[in-house]
């Protein structure tokens, strides 16, 4: 079953850019208004993939010939359409998993993949202490609330020094009605500490399992980069409209930490080299300004309205420099591996430069 999830680049091609792309030119206090970030604190958001079947698949390696009748337009479906990937059905992906000896990260891929949430169960049972399993299962609207607030405590206890584990936990603690405890998690996270996300350890799961059932090792990655889900972003957007409330309702000071700790979240995620991921920092970092007070203290230090309306417009101008994939990656497909690789390892804003750098004729 498809769940409305957020994905990777995929979804920033797709629509993710219409934030950045689409930011009325006049702030109110230097904040985009709430419509036009709308989209962007939806938590549904509809995975590209579609189950597999148990029927046979006939696998393809990225083709010319599928690439010249691509129909026009930059989206996700032309995107995935030029690596020419085959889904593995359940069938191969059973083989896969006999084959590599039941591995805990093969069944969260096949489970992706298959959008099929007690293969992913399996994986947390094969190997209940696996911080990147910990993660993607808690990250899910798949599972019961009390187990997901269990798996985010591990990967806390696991990884204190992530602070992205103790933002889920949060997360999950508050949206389950707990907001005291809750507020106390975010009071105890240090944010000089890392925000590590999994998602190239999501990527590298779904290549594997991709390549196993014969799709073409360059088209396996570059379909996985598109595909692979961010479910947390969804909990990470519920946290700040959360802290958001909470500020409204609040004396002056609880009302300056819930700012605060709502900039700091943005921040962290527009920090990312991921262009989603991007994204909702920016809108977060705006819901940190969202009906602030006149005589308020600014919750990003130093940053006024005026310092996020230029933020925000920087990051605009980046992506709209940015060389549009399909069209690049159509005629010349030999790029692909590059690009797949740089995106993983980089960031696709990153990937997108290099891709630029490659495709843009020399100036005379």
């Amino acid at each position: 079953m498809t769940k409305p999830l957020f994905t990777h680049l995929g979804s920033a091609l797709a629509g993710g850019f219409i934030f950045l792309l689409c930011v009325p030119e006049d702030f109110k206090r230097g904040i985009p208004d709430t419509k036009d970030a709308a989209h962007l604190s939806n938590p549904s958001r509809k995975s590209t993939r579609h189950s597999a079947s148990d029927t046979g698949s006939n696998h393809s390696s990225l083709s010319p010939t599928v690439l010249k009748t691509l129909p026009e337009g930059d989206s996700l479906k032309e995107l995935i359409a030029i690596t020419g990937i085959s889904l593995p059905t359940r069938a191969e992906l059973n083989t896969y998993l006999a084959d590599k000896g039941y591995p805990a990260e093969g069944y969260l891929a096949a489970g992706m993949i298959l959008q099929d949430a007690n293969l992913m169960r399996k994986a947390i049972i094969r190997e209940p202490s696996n911080s990147h399993i910990l993660f993607a299962l808690a990250s899910r609207d798949d599972f019961p609330d009390d187990d997901r607030i269990h798996w985010a405590r591990q990967l806390q206890e696991a990884q204190p020094d992530n602070s992205l584990a103790s933002y889920l936990l949060a997360a999950l603690t508050w949206k389950n009605g707990a907001k005291n405890p809750a507020l106390e998690i975010l009071s105890q996270v240090d944010d000089r500490k890392k925000f590590q996300t999994f998602t190239s350890e999501s990527i590298i799961g779904l290549t594997e399992a991709l390549r196993a059932a014969g799709n073409n090792p360059e088209a396996s990655a570059y379909y996985a980069m598109l595909t692979v889900d961010l479910p947390h972003l969804a909990q990470l957007l519920s946290l700040s409209h959360n802290l958001q409330e909470h500020a409204q309702q609040s004396s002056r000071g609880e009302a300056f930490i819930a700012r605060r700790r709502n900039a700091i979240l943005g921040t962290s995620l527009a920090r990312e080299n991921d262009v989603i991921s991007g994204l909702v920092g920016l809108s977060i970092q705006g819901n940190a300004y969202e009906n602030l007070p006149p005589d308020a203290p600014f919750p990003i230090e130093g940053m006024d309205h005026e310092a996020l309306s230029l933020s925000i417009e920087h990051r605009r101008n980046q992506i709209r420099d940015l060389p549009i994939a399909t069209d690049a990656l159509r005629t010349s497909p030999e790029l692909i591996e590059g690009y797949g690789m740089r995106a993983l390892t980089l960031g696709d804003i990153e990937a997108l430069r290099w891709l630029r750098s490659r495709t843009t004729p020399p100036t005379q």
